[in-house]
């Protein structure tokens, strides 16, 4: 049964207009009524041709005339979709630019600051120093970021501290050559801690401390041997080191006690810059003092009091962060605890007469020590001049002992008493004329100690043997001297299985505990009431205490400074900011462009229906 369509032409004014009747079979599908449609109009089939329903609904091509609801008699429009909606091929164009340009602008503006808020890879850089001390030598490297702080370097350790085999480099004088096994051992160690792109640029420095200047002072030509033998050694190496007689040298006390004092200040955080480490950036109202006591010397550092003026020879300047630092130090050349044993046992020997056995006090009860009489009376704080300059005299032997390699027996009583009384009759002199307003000992100038106070290398070893540094706990004056008492009260057989990180020294530690209290007491001032402004230290915050870290932090301030380039500079960080918001501004645009014809199709879909209807 055949329907009749009647089909409306509302194609553009260049086609077939008016209406057209075509019967067919409710089964036909719609593309055949175009056909047929184009048939009788005499115009070609067009893809863009379509049959719309009278409610406006586009009728699919493929669907036949019943599925569609198409009655006989209906009325349907014929139209061209490529002309009518030639703007949706636009349309589709502008959502896509709309949604390319707020994506440019999203993940560019995303992209940039992420980018800018991210810190730089910082550019580290690295330095070694060498303490060669009296009795060994250390190798310790610092790391700091290369930008710095106001010139001056925010340094840490990193790696372990080197050791390295051997005695003191003043030892070797008879053998400079020997020297250098210990110092390769060291050197190699650096190379593989510092990364091999930065050897170059890292500076190496040797500071020789109270032991050589001794050696100077007694022979300037063995001093001079060894120090070249030291540079020959280092310049094997591919690290920084361009200017040899300054990078590897004799240090005077005076510089050891101001570097002292500089790393425990930068360690403590009480310097006005930036301190160590820099998130915290605390700043103390007040410094920190330093007390050192190596092999062969002791030094004192601190700032005084502020209306406290100081002869020159006794006070040293020093710039760090931006900021000039005035402290008081001294360094005691033969107050270090190795020299100070042979000047005691150059004494003891003295007054027993120089009989081959002497009774020590201070050593404990059967203990036995040998040694010659070249140790004892040779050595360059029992005789010569600066035996005379330190203590006003010499300890020598006398004329009919020729013999050098005589062996001297001192044996150990166990007697903290005469231990104590010993030490301050023989190692200081606390009523020689002061020129002063006010002397430590020695005739040597001091003001009061002030503030607080790191004491560290022998100070902290004596200390943390006998106990009483266990969990960083403060202890008195008075547990210091009974502990001491105690200590020194046991027999050999008790000491020597004692646990000591130096167990050498085991058989010295009365000896020395009683020194340094006698060294602080008597000769520093510190009392009951000040004690506990003293705190006896080893490291902080994973450093070692010592002058080498305020070595490096001084010779920093001659590095360059290293600057990692920002990948955005803040010009171009604007720039960018506003191109890419600028691509968002552009989508929004797109945005309600398309919006509009949104609105434009709904219309010609509105006057459809309405046609429709009429």
């Amino acid at each position: 049964m055949e329907i009749e369509v009647i089909v409306q032409s509302i194609l553009p004014s260049e086609g077939p207009q008016g209406r057209y009747r075509i019967k067919m079979n409710p089964n036909e599908n719609v593309e055949q009524l175009l056909r047929r449609i184009c048939a009788e109009a005499h115009v070609p089939l067009k893809p863009s041709y379509c049959i719309r329903h009278a409610a406006n609904k586009l009728l699919p091509r493929e669907a036949t005339l019943s599925t569609c609801n198409v009655r006989s008699g209906e009325v349907v429009h014929w139209t061209d979709e490529d002309h009518i909606f030639k703007k949706d091929r636009g349309f589709n164009t502008i959502w896509f630019m709309c949604v390319l340009s707020l994506l440019i602008g999203a993940i560019g503006l995303i992209t940039v600051s992420v980018l800018k808020s991210e810190v730089p890879n910082k550019e580290f850089d690295y330095g070694i120093v060498m303490d060669a001390g009296s009795s060994h030598t250390s190798l310790y490297i610092y790391k700091w970021d290369g930008a710095k702080y106001k010139q001056t370097a925010e340094a840490s350790q990193t790696g372990e501290t080197c050791k390295a085999p051997g005695k003191g480099i003043s030892s070797y004088a008879a053998n400079p050559e020997g020297l250098t096994d210990g110092l390769r051992h060291c050197l190699d160690f650096a190379k593989t801690t510092i990364p091999d792109d930065k050897w170059s640029s890292s500076p190496v420095y040797l500071g020789a401390t109270a032991g050589m200047r001794l050696l100077n002072e007694v022979n300037s030509n063995q001093s001079s041997a060894i120090l070249i033998e030291v540079r020959k050694t280092i310049q094997e190496y591919p690290f920084n080191f361009t200017d040899p007689v300054r990078q590897a040298r004799i240090i005077s006390g005076e510089e050891e006690g101001t570097f002292s004092w500089v790393t425990s200040n930068y360690i403590s955080k009480s310097l006005n810059g930036n301190p160590l480490p820099s998130e915290l950036n605390a700043v103390k109202s007040k410094t920190i003092g330093a007390l050192d006591m190596g092999g062969a010397s002791a030094q004192i550092s601190f700032i005084p009091a502020n209306s406290t003026s100081m002869p020159a020879n006794y006070s040293n300047t020093v710039r760090l962060y931006g900021e000039n630092y005035t402290l008081y130090t001294h360094s005691f050349l033969c107050y270090g605890v190795n020299e100070a044993i042979r000047r005691v046992q150059a004494a003891l020997a003295a007054q027993q007469n120089y009989n081959l056995t002497v009774k020590d006090p201070c050593a404990p009860k059967d203990f036995v020590i040998n040694t010659t009489y070249e140790n004892v009376f040779k050595a360059p704080c029992s005789s010569g001049r600066h035996a005379i300059e330190t203590y006003g005299y010499n300890i020598d032997l006398p004329a009919d002992i020729t013999d050098m390699n005589e062996t001297f027996h001192f044996v150990g009583e166990s007697n903290a008493t005469a231990c104590q009384a010993f030490v301050e009759e023989n190692l200081f002199n606390f009523t020689e004329f002061c020129n002063y307003k006010q002397c430590s000992f020695n005739g040597q100038y001091q003001p009061d100690v002030f503030g607080e106070f790191y004491a560290f290398s022998s100070f902290y070893f004596v200390t943390t043997f006998l106990n009483l540094t266990q969990d960083n706990k403060q202890f008195t004056l008075e547990e210091f001297k009974k502990t001491t008492e105690e200590f020194c009260s046991k027999t050999w057989e008790e000491v020597e299985n004692i646990p000591a990180v130096l167990p050498k020294q085991r058989p010295w530690y009365c000896f020395q505990a009683n020194y340094i209290i006698t060294m602080l007491t008597k000769g520093y001032k510190f009392n009951d009431e000040n004690w506990n402004t003293l705190r006896f230290v080893g490291q902080i915050e994973k450093t070692d205490i010592g002058w080498a870290l305020g070595f490096m932090l001084n010779e920093s301030n001659q590095i360059p400074v290293s600057i990692v380039v920002d990948p955005f500079s803040t010009t171009l960080f604007v720039l960018l900011v506003i191109l890419f918001t600028l691509f968002i501004i552009v989508s929004i645009g797109f945005a309600c462009h398309a919006r509009r014809n949104i609105k434009t199709k709904g219309r010609v879909n509105s006057l459809f229906s309405n046609y429709g209807a009429v």
